[in-house]
């Protein structure tokens, strides 16, 4: 029987569990699909919240799915497990009961509490200096501190903080730890040391003592809990074993790179994250007003990166076509703004009005015509805007990485559902004037299951990691073309951030 691992990746809208098989000389992986769910987060009177039992009732479906299948097929499920989106968290009581549900990230009431920690701290500088983490306001620590303010009876009944992964494994298994790589993402990790920075907290007035043991990504967590196991009719032996958690961070260990060009990252979805993976930190100040993170990777490594809009435009785009009940794809609008042909306007796709969502058509047609632009008359057109200004800051933020760092990247790997985008593609290879290789689309479910087989003692590291990657999937080459007439549109974009 062929050993099989099972990938829970969640994102903030969705949700997948995808089943992947290795087997053959040289190892190859097979991935199935066995479950797919919807989701969003709840309003309610004191913020946007996560559904966590919903979710929880979803990954137990994937679980039966993922056990069913595998023994329908002969394959051995052997582990699962989790990765998330970043920075959401949750409490839980001294006997492991959840005293509250999860924020979403996109609560306002994080920008309050963003400005008064950087007072208390004395301003960004220093955080960064502690962190290395860039300035979100929806950052983990702005988030405590909101909530802190809001109900401190809550934390006084707390034992442990908990990110989403954390949580599930804990609910899995039984073993309540912190992995490293979601843990990176709160701005409260030493940058140095890459453990608690617990005078942070003390500074800010947050409780230290609910923070956990800190795991590496392959770390072996237990088996499931016999509850589990009866709940989803899987083999009471499946190990749970914690992946790099952090969605990003599984999508970057399963970057395709071989060989010994010096490469890029741009993990792309509702998100853009571009960056390189390093083997140190880097915190100087011009890597600072970028600004640029140093997040946690898989196997020690450090994922400087610079967080961009990304598809969230259009994805809010099309969210609101479907009310009006207009049925377009993603492909068709991708086709409609390929059809609308250059020479529009261009936005700052990072401008703080367009991460809040609804009205994102409204808003759009607004920013063009404060910054005096000509304005749209199609939504193909609208769809080109969002996809060119994409396109231009990544390569904006590429230059930006090779001043900072002191190199250049030779080939630019982009991951993730947006790399199914062939328009964006083939602009953003134009910008950065170099190839762009597209694909695997399922990094982070790709990363989260060979971390696991690394868990195992299947692989041995992220070299041979990428190596199965690479000849398992099949990747794309777009060669930059008509680079020329992106130049005047690079200047263009430039002086509008600037404004």
């Amino acid at each position: 029987m062929s050993v099989a691992h099972l990938a829970i990746d969640l994102g903030a809208s969705s949700g997948r569990a995808i089943v992947g098989v290795l087997d053959g000389s040289p190892v190859e992986l097979r991935l199935q699909e066995v479950h797919r769910f919807e989701h969003t987060a709840c309003p309610t009177p004191t913020g946007p919240v996560w559904d966590l039992t919903g979710i929880w009732l979803q990954v137990l479906s994937g679980l039966r799915a993922g056990a069913a299948w595998c023994q329908e097929h002969r394959h051995e499920l052997v582990s699962i497990g989790v990765d998330t989106w970043g920075v959401d968290w949750t409490l839980l009581g001294p006997s492991g009961e959840l005293l509250a549900l999860s924020h979403c990230y996109r609560d306002p009431q994080n920008e309050a509490a963003c400005r008064r920690v950087l007072e208390q701290i004395g301003g960004f500088e220093q955080l960064y200096e502690r962190t290395g983490i860039q300035l979100i306001p929806f950052n983990t620590l702005f988030q405590l501190a909101a909530r802190h303010q809001a109900e401190p009876q809550l934390f006084d009944a707390a034992a442990r903080l908990v990110f989403l992964p954390d949580l599930l494994h804990y609910w899995l298994s039984g073993e309540l730890v912190t992995e490293r790589t979601i843990a990176s993402t709160s701005n409260m990790l030493a940058i140095e040391s890459g453990q608690w920075d617990t005078q942070l907290l003390d500074q800010v007035g947050l409780p230290a003592d609910i923070l956990g043991p800190l795991v590496e990504p392959g770390a072996l967590l237990g088996t499931l809990r016999q509850e589990v196991a009866e709940a989803a009719s899987a083999p009471a032996g499946v190990q749970v074993i914690a992946p790099a958690s952090h969605d990003t961070a599984s999508a970057v260990a399963a970057v395709p790179a071989t060989g010994k060009a010096d490469w890029a990252y741009l993990s792309s979805g509702t998100w853009s994250l571009l960056g390189a993976e390093l083997d140190h930190p880097v915190t100087s100040a011009v890597a600072r007003e970028v600004p640029f993170t140093n997040e946690r990777g898989a196997q020690s490594t450090i994922r400087f990166l610079k967080n961009i809009a990304g598809l969230w435009l259009v994805q809010e785009l099309r969210r609101e076509l479907q009310k009006q009940g207009d049925t377009r794809s993603f492909a068709d609008l991708a086709q409609e703004a390929r059809n609308a042909g250059p020479g529009g306007p261009l936005i700052d796709p990072n401008h703080d009005q367009f991460a809040v969502p609804g009205n994102m058509q409204e808003k759009i047609r607004q920013y063009v015509r404060e910054t005096q632009q000509t304005e749209f008359g199609s939504v193909g057109q609208i769809v080109r805007c969002c996809l060119e200004s994409l396109a231009l800051c990544y390569g904006q933020t590429l230059d930006q990485m090779e001043t900072v760092l002191g190199k250049s990247f030779e080939v630019l790997h982009v991951v993730g559902g947006g790399s199914q985008n062939k328009l964006l593609s083939e602009m953003t290879a134009a910008v950065v004037d170099r190839p762009v290789i597209t694909g695997p689309i399922e990094a982070t479910a790709i990363g989260n299951i060979l971390v696991q087989a690394i868990g195992c003692g299947e692989l041995s590291d992220l070299a041979e990691l990428r190596a199965v990657v690479t000849h398992s999937f099949e990747l794309c080459e777009v060669v930059a073309e008509g680079t020329e007439p992106w130049q005047e549109k690079r200047d263009k974009f430039a002086k509008l951030i600037a404004k």
